[in-house]
């Protein structure tokens, strides 16, 4: 198997980490390891008379979440668990705009925030960079989370601060750091589909304080709910295994460095675009665009007018799981069988692997000046079988047999190198710093087109795309915040981006042979904002932004092509400007405790970033649809965010999301290869969305406490093409509404023992959350099924 093999050197490292993971975690019972639950542990008040403030470090500093002028959401360690917050695609209910965009399923995924994303198949910089302990990550399958401290949501244009560019915003995880006390934790779940996880973590700290050191694990299983009528498969099966070790040195009182290695290994199979959405017929018009229609052509009674009578019988003869009527008339058998059966003929199979390594040494040099270093190194290694359609026909398949291979695989090596010095002169407090990234991915995508076991018709048709693009960023930056009275600031800060990106066909590409290309991108990005403290209780800010995405390199085009002029395989940056104006209140509302958090915004995006399947050749060249990136002139993005909790009664807890965004490409027209695209709507991004939630704590005396939680999470409909008004119609998916509920009991009979039952999707909605969009390629789109009721126990022990 190709997925064993290229794994084969990783192997050992993987079983070492776990063996010990277990081993030094097997020495005695754990707990929830954050801070602010070991304080909680030492108050006799109940957990919902505790005002738990939650510290950020949006602005590169420890901060209170009411007192910084950005619009952030913060979830603590004891807010994800409550939540049920295990993988990213839970987020989404969690942060109010924000949405998870499975393109291909649940292993291919992609943060989307105020309107920006990066769709599949793109060389585009993500749009919301997501970093772990400060070091940018690669996105692709769920991960898993455990043992953090905390999970940070910045929204808008990032640049000023953090390592990569962003015009969407940033998504900061902080894995809980090793402490000078000696605990732990434990947790086991079991529910629905087989789902088992086990959890835990130990911190121990050696030589009086200097050494601390903390070791975290996390083993998830369970069965897929998709079930694959073609193969007998079941879709969406999980095997994640994760390890981490962070020590901490303190060889002085001035000095510490903190090290994190983590390893992950995910396996399973792909629950992929696996509903067959809409198929396109020949001659069919949308706003006076003309559809492709070349699957639904193929495959089905009209075969025969293409290649002569009988041609539909005899391949019904030799594929007897094919649905007879054909492609068109498959979409209502789809709608018939439901959302959890599929009939896709290719496999599904995924396998990823990463090591991860992070370092922070801080070091106080007096008078108020504070070193730091930030590195990482990240090594991720992807390799996934994705169903693209769901139809018992292989319109497309992720595998060429003419080469070999099966599976669109991501091999990615990066590694990051950041100085700052922070300081405070007078009313001024600043930071500067320099970044550096190197960063290479090669990228593989075998495919199969219109797999008729007709070869004397050039049916089936393979394509192999094979390329390394590298990334050099170097950039410079200084941001300070600068206090006119105890209560007025103004926060200003610059950086100024190089990348040179370069690009290279590599061996089993068709389009192998043209040297390595480069090209160099450089930018300023840009931050201005004044915040007034108008009482310990409620801020008011205002600010604007500037920032952008780098280009980059055209993988799957052929640098040689005649149809191009030269360096046109590579794509222009993005850049973006915007302005936001928020208030922040942290107090009390008619003598109860209170928050409320509500910002506004505006943003414009030029050269926006987005994919087409264009066919270089023409409806009479040969089959040869590709995915490039293309850059759409002009986006502007309008919303407001809010966020409110309030404790009416001493049992009582109530709160709420909301976003509202109006998304839209006010100048949409694109041209490649002589053939005119409109864009629009904006994908993945639904026009409102929120959560409403309710606590209620129940005092058991000094046998614990009983919470009851239960939460809606709802959206309007949304779009998985950014051309459904052109060459992409049928490509919405309606919205709807989760019920999540959980149940716990917090320290039983006074013991450090925990239990809760919980469920997701309690009403068993039956929802679609992305899609994989194939309108211009091959005429055919499919969607991707949100999970089903989900439920369980969870044990829990801690010390």
């Amino acid at each position: 198997m190709k997925t064993q093999n290229a794994s084969a050197n990783r192997g050992a490292f993987r079983r070492a980490a776990l063996c010990s993971s277990a081993l030094v975690l097997a020495a005695t019972l754990p707990v929830e390891a954050a801070a602010q639950d070991a304080d909680q542990t030492e108050s006799s008040e109940p957990a919902a008379q505790q005002a738990a403030e939650i510290v950020v470090t949006a602005r590169r500093r420890d901060e209170s979440l009411s007192n910084v002028p950005i619009a952030i959401t913060a979830l603590g360690a004891d807010d994800l668990v409550a939540r049920a917050v295990t993988t990213d695609a839970d987020l989404q209910r969690t942060v109010p705009g924000l949405t998870i965009r499975q393109t291909q399923g649940n292993n291919s995924l992609t943060y989307s925030l105020r309107g920006q994303s990066a769709d599949i198949f793109s060389g585009s910089p993500s749009a919301v960079v997501t970093y772990l302990n400060e070091v940018p990550m690669p996105v692709s399958g769920a991960s898993s989370f455990f043992d953090l401290e905390s999970v940070q949501v910045l929204k808008g244009p990032q640049g000023t601060l953090f390592g990569r560019n962003a015009t969407g915003g940033a998504v900061l995880f902080t894995s809980a750091q090793p402490t000078d006390r000696l605990e732990g934790f434990a947790r086991a779940k079991y529910g629905n589909y087989d789902r088992t996880e086990v959890e835990g973590a130990l911190n121990v700290p050696m030589a009086d304080g200097r050494v601390l050191v903390r070791g975290a694990f996390n083993l998830t299983y369970a069965d897929g709910y998709i079930d694959n009528l073609y193969t007998g498969e079941t879709l969406g099966n999980i095997n994640r295994e994760n390890a981490r070790l962070s020590v901490t040195l303190k060889p002085s009182e001035t000095i510490s460095n903190t090290t994190m290695v983590q390893y992950s290994n995910s396996q399973g199979t792909n629950t992929g675009a696996s509903y067959t959405w809409s198929v396109y017929q020949c001659g069919e018009t949308n706003n006076g665009f003309a559809l492709s229609c070349g699957a639904g052509l193929l495959f089905g009674p009209s075969l025969d007018s293409q290649l002569g009578a009988g041609a539909w019988a005899n391949y019904l003869a030799t594929h007897p799981n094919a649905y007879a009527p054909g492609l068109l008339d498959y979409v209502n058998e789809q709608r018939r069988l439901g959302p959890y059966k599929t009939n896709h003929p290719g496999g599904a199979d995924h396998f990823g692997e990463q090591w991860i390594v992070t370092n922070i040494t801080e070091a106080d040099l007096g008078s108020g000046l504070t070193l730091r270093n930030v590195f990482g190194l990240v090594d991720s290694y992807t390799d996934s079988n994705q169903p693209q359609l769901g139809a018992p026909y292989a319109t497309i398949l992720t595998a060429n047999a003419a080469i070999g291979e099966a599976g669109n695989v991501d091999d990615l090596r990066s590694w990051t190198e950041e100085v700052q010095l922070l300081g405070e002169t007078g009313a001024l407090e600043w930071i500067v710093g320099f970044y550096m990234q190197r960063q290479r991915v090669n990228t593989l995508y075998p495919q199969t087109y219109f797999d008729l076991g007709l070869p004397a018709f050039g049916l089936p048709a393979y394509a192999a795309n094979n390329f390394r693009t590298k990334n050099d960023v170097n950039a410079v930056y200084a941001q300070g915040t600068y206090d006119f009275t105890d209560a007025l600031s103004l926060t200003a800060g610059i950086r100024y981006t190089w990348e040179k990106v370069h690009g290279v066909q590599l061996s089993r590409s068709d389009n192998f042979g043209p040297p390595e290309q480069s090209r160099l991108y450089q930018d300023p990005s840009w931050e201005v904002g004044l915040q007034y403290q108008a009482t310990p209780e409620l801020l008011v800010y205002a600010k604007t932004r500037g920032s952008f995405r780098s280009g980059g390199y055209n993988g799957t085009l052929d640098p040689a092509a005649p149809y191009l002029t030269p360096g046109a395989n590579f794509f222009e940056p993005e850049t973006t400007e915007d302005i936001e104006a928020g208030v922040k209140y942290s107090g009390y509302l008619f003598g109860r405790p209170a928050t409320f958090n509500l910002a506004g915004y505006i943003q414009w995006i030029h050269d926006v970033q987005r994919v087409e399947f264009p066919d270089p050749d023409g409806p009479a060249g040969p089959l040869a649809s590709i995915a490039i990136t293309t850059n759409v002139p002009e986006e502007r993005v309008q919303g407001i965010e809010a966020e409110v909790s309030f404790m009416p009664t001493d049992w009582l807890r109530l709160g709420g999301q909301l976003a509202l965004t109006d998304a839209e490409f006010t100048d949409n027209q694109v041209t490649l290869f002589g053939v005119n695209y409109a864009y629009g709507p904006v994908g993945d991004t639904p026009e409102a969305s929120g959560t409403g939630w309710a606590e209620v704590f129940v005092p058991t005396g000094g046998s614990g406490e009983i919470t009851l939680r239960g939460e809606v999470y709802a959206q309007s409909s949304q779009y998985f093409s950014n051309a459904a008004n052109s060459l992409a119609p049928r490509t919405e998916l309606p919205g709807y509404a989760l019920v999540n509920g959980r149940l716990s009991w917090n320290q039983i009979g006074g013991s450090n023992f925990s239990a809760a039952v919980f469920g997701e999707n309690l009403l068993d909605e039956e929802y679609f959350v992305g899609g994989m969009q194939l309108a211009v390629a091959l005429g055919h789109n499919g969607a991707v099924v949100g999970k089903p009721r989900m439920y369980g126990l969870e044990l829990s022990y801690r010390f």
